[in-house]
């Protein structure tokens, strides 16, 4: 029984539903068979052609009265709106805003509204705003002279209440979405606001010619640009500083004039993994000596030096297995004041320190200040040697810890080199360097410290500042192991 039953009621169901959903209005169904323009054209095709109204209009001129005739056809939206008398359908004002719309009339412009258009699948689903971050209670509008209301804001409102709406009818009604943009042979292109932007030329239309010439490109022999693995420059500062004392000043002193130039050259090789960087460095420092009876003139600052080294990359890009070498000496003779006892000369003393070791590499370009740079390089070398060379028989030997009887002495240790140029700008540089070795024993340790300010292109300002220490030569009464040199000069600079 319970299965005849279920058979029943299946079977009187399907003749009853259909009659109890008709009663239920339903505004979907009325709004696709609106704007479900593919229903309406198989329609159009299957059923006889709509009734026509004939309309008469009767027009009286001055002579004679003039009978107009006119045909209107209806169309499925006569059903929701009236039409004009000349054909024109009536739409209600709160379909769209008019007044947005003034200074157009119909014959120029086609009015649509976009939630009347056929449903389109187009695959947005997601809004265009989806962010995972809480929104910002900024005030977007905050320090405009125009009102909101005076503003496209209304309309882009609008807008997105239309994609809102849309959107949401994709998500609530799937099943009714008949038709996708996959369904067509050919859709319109979009582009972002950019490429239109940069491909748009509005002078297009607007300059044109006649007649077209096709101009081919004329034949160039391209040329080869090859890399360049050395890289030059170079620092040359000429200086000049002078003093006068008259015979009566009061706290005495000595006038003189005082000559400093400094020349530097740097050839850097890079090449994959290789590093190969040379420098050579010549000082010289003359000034006059009213007080020496024996010489005019002394030598001051006196140094040639060349420094390099040799690397491989290693496990970072900044870090490198490297080899370096310094070799210094000076080019003149040096005396003491009033004396002729030869004091130093060409290879008298001659230095040399080479190690092998790791070497770190740093160079930053800062990206708020023009013009701010650091070059930064740290050379540890756990195996290096230390040599002293005399080569002149007149310089005493003891005074650069050499025994007497011998020309030379060899130390081995460890290395320490770092040097820093400093750009704060285009126009303050400062560089530093630091040499430290150790035979854990004896401490040979230098600092150099240059300062240029550069007052245009052509001149600058210079201090310069040497600090040294040694251990392994005669201590001197005032100063004991540490010796000083400093300088400030005023002069030329120039830099490639």
């Amino acid at each position: 029984m319970k299965q005849i039953g279920l058979f029943l009621i299946f079977l009187i169901t399907p003749l009853i539903l259909p009659k109890a959903v008709a009663q239920v209005p339903d505004n979907l169904k009325l709004f696709e068979s609106i704007t479900d323009i593919e229903m309406l054209i198989k329609q159009n095709q299957v059923q006889a052609p709509p009734p026509q109204k004939v309309v008469q209009t009767v027009i009286q001129q001055k002579d004679s009265i003039k009978h107009l005739t006119f045909t209107v056809v209806k169309v499925p939206l006569d059903s929701l709106y009236h039409r004009k008398s000349n054909g024109t359908l009536i739409l209600p004002d709160n379909l769209y805003n008019l007044e947005t719309l003034s200074g157009l009339t119909f014959k120029d412009t086609i009015f649509y509204n976009p939630l009347f258009l056929p449903m389109i699948f187009t695959g947005k689903i997601l809004p265009p705003d989806l962010s995972f971050y809480p929104p910002k209670k900024d005030d977007t509008y905050w320090g405009l002279l125009i009102p909101q209301e005076k503003t496209f804001a209304p309309n882009l409102l609008r807008n997105e209440f239309v994609y809102k709406t849309r959107r949401n009818f994709y998500r609530k009604y799937p099943d009714r979405v008949k038709l996708s943009i996959f369904h067509f042979d050919s859709l319109p292109t979009t582009s972002n606001d950019k490429e239109v932007m940069e491909n748009f030329n509005p002078f297009k239309e607007l300059i044109s010619t006649e007649t077209s010439y096709s101009l081919d490109a004329p034949h160039i022999e391209g040329v080869e640009i090859k890399r360049r693995y050395w890289v030059y420059n170079g620092e040359h500062s000429f200086q000049l500083s002078q003093s006068y004392f008259s015979p009566n000043w009061h706290k005495g002193g000595t006038s003189n004039i005082n000559i400093n130039n400094t020349h530097a050259l740097r050839m850097n090789y890079r090449k994959n993994k290789v590093r190969f960087n040379n420098t050579f460095e010549w000082r010289l420092s003359v000034f006059t000596a009213p007080d020496d009876t024996v010489r005019k003139y002394r030598i001051g600052d006196d140094l040639i030096r060349y420094y390099g080294d040799f690397g491989i990359d290693a496990f970072h890009k900044r870090w490198s297995y490297s080899t370096n070498l310094d070799v210094r000496s000076q080019l003149f003779n040096n005396y003491p004041t009033n004396s002729k006892e030869l004091r130093s000369a060409f290879t008298a003393p001659l230095y040399v320190n080479g190690g092998i070791g790791l070497k770190y590499n740093l160079d930053k370009r800062s990206q708020k200040i023009r013009g701010r740079r650091t070059r930064f390089d740290l050379h540890l070398a756990p195996i290096s040697f230390n040599f002293r060379y005399i080569g002149n028989e007149n310089v005493n030997v003891k005074r650069y810890g050499i025994e007497e009887g011998k020309n030379s002495k060899m130390d081995l240790g460890s290395t320490i080199t770092a040097n820093l140029i400093y750009d704060y700008n285009r126009y303050i540089t400062w560089n530093s360097r630091l040499k430290y070795f150790t035979s854990y024993n004896k401490v040979e340790a230098e600092l150099e410290n240059t300062l240029n300010m550069a007052l245009t292109n052509a001149f600058s300002t210079r201090f310069f500042l040497n600090l040294r220490y040694d251990d392994s030569v005669p201590p001197d009464p005032k100063y004991n192991y540490l010796q000083v040199t400093q300088l400030l000069s005023f002069g030329f600079n120039y830099k490639w």
